[in-house]
């Protein structure tokens, strides 16, 4: 279905506006007033819209994790400030036995119970984000990984408890250092079998925070093309600002991220260089993955052709790449953009030049139409 007024954007699937009911959110990420609304108030949907906050990288929340000996050592340090003054005897030997297990003991849960918290839970990540943790880091090691930590809290805590009844059954100083000393050991030994996952987990979060932040909550806008068509410069044209350039672990080129603001919608506008710029041959397997998740957020697809060839691709070949992006999100809106309409016009898309800006105004306008579309199929 086509938007009025442009040729060049095509809609696969046919609208029906006349009754649109929009769901009640209730989740941290945005909120939706009920509204049933019928052909004549299409525009007051901008109305019913509340608010939406920005979505950051979860990741960021995870602190640097420590190593095994690092966390010992942090535990031992609490240990040695465990004293009794008020008791004599075997009565304080068994009180700081107690004391400084427990001590040794929390420290350890309390940080490892915080690293397991801490990581988002992989079954309530969006998919978009949970593919880019299966391509960089791996989520068959990454859950191996933490549930190694949190076997090792439970553990940690489980023979704290059997210790400590140890402990309070002793009557002799002997058997009470015996039991302390064995906790101590144990603890140790467990700490020391999760010093490889640990190790991972710190090197999953440096990899993982440093990945740029997408909205999953707002319209994504994916910008193809073959290279050197003017993407990025595109994606610079229409965005409010410079856009944000970021390298993602399947590309070894920046991703440029940019914002358009439709209404009260802010949008993300995406150039993905080395991904979908080259023919489904030349990609390899993580590309594919990544092409995958993609088709988790994007809500439209501007395709970008040169007619001049001066990027070094034929028109045909262009048109070739054109069909398997179309393939590849069959169920996407896409706008049909010819760049550098400076140097030659032509009728495969809206003719802009990007790079003096000619016809920007009627590309943003039909981005905007198909924005307010998507938004209602939301």
């Amino acid at each position: 279905m086509a938007v009025p007024g442009s040729h060049s954007v095509r809609f696969p699937i046919p609208l029906q506006p006349n009754s649109i009911q929009f769901p009640i959110s209730h989740s941290q990420n945005t909120k939706f007033l009920w509204g049933k609304l019928q052909k004549t108030e299409l525009l007051d949907y901008w109305r019913c819209f509340i608010y939406r906050t920005q979505v950051g990288n979860p990741m960021k929340e995870v602190p640097t994790i420590m190593s095994s000996q690092e966390i010992l050592d942090k535990a031992f340090r609490r240990v040695k400030k465990v004293m009794v003054t008020d008791l004599t005897g075997t009565r304080k030997t068994k009180a700081e036995a107690m004391g400084r297990l427990s001590a040794l003991s929390h420290t350890i849960s309390a940080v490892l119970k915080k690293y397991v918290r801490t990581f988002p839970s992989l079954d309530q990540v969006h998919p978009f984000e949970r593919e880019l943790i299966d391509i960089t880091v791996g989520l068959d090691e990454l859950r191996h990984s933490l549930g190694a930590i949190d076997w090792a809290r439970k553990t940690t805590e489980g023979i704290h408890k059997s210790e400590t009844a140890r402990i309070k059954s002793s009557s002799s100083k002997t058997d009470i250092m015996n039991a302390q000393n064995s906790a101590y050991g144990r603890i140790s030994s467990v700490m020391n079998r999760v010093s490889g996952e640990l190790e991972f987990l710190n090197q999953a979060r440096d990899k993982l925070r440093d990945m740029p932040s997408i909205n999953a909550e707002e319209i994504v806008i994916v910008v193809a093309g073959c290279p050197n068509v003017g993407k990025s410069q595109i994606v610079e044209r229409i965005s409010s600002g410079k856009p944000i350039i970021a390298c993602y672990p399947f590309t070894t080129k920046g991703v440029s991220i940019g914002h358009l603001q439709v209404g009260y919608d802010r949008v993300q506008v995406m150039d993905t260089p080395g991904l979908l710029d080259r023919e489904l041959e030349a990609r390899n397997k993580i590309e594919l993955q990544a092409i995958a998740a993609l088709e988790h957020l994007a809500n439209i697809v501007i395709y970008v052709f040169d007619p001049s060839e001066t990027c070094g691709y034929t028109i045909e070949t262009q048109k070739n790449l054109r069909d398997q992006i179309i393939a590849t999100f069959p169920n996407v809106p896409s706008i049909m953009v010819s760049n550098k309409s400076d140097l030659t016009q032509s009728e495969l898309g809206i003719n802009i030049s990007a790079s003096n800006g000619n016809g920007v105004e009627e590309l943003v306008s039909a981005i905007e139409n198909a924005v307010k579309i998507a938004l209602i199929g939301t």
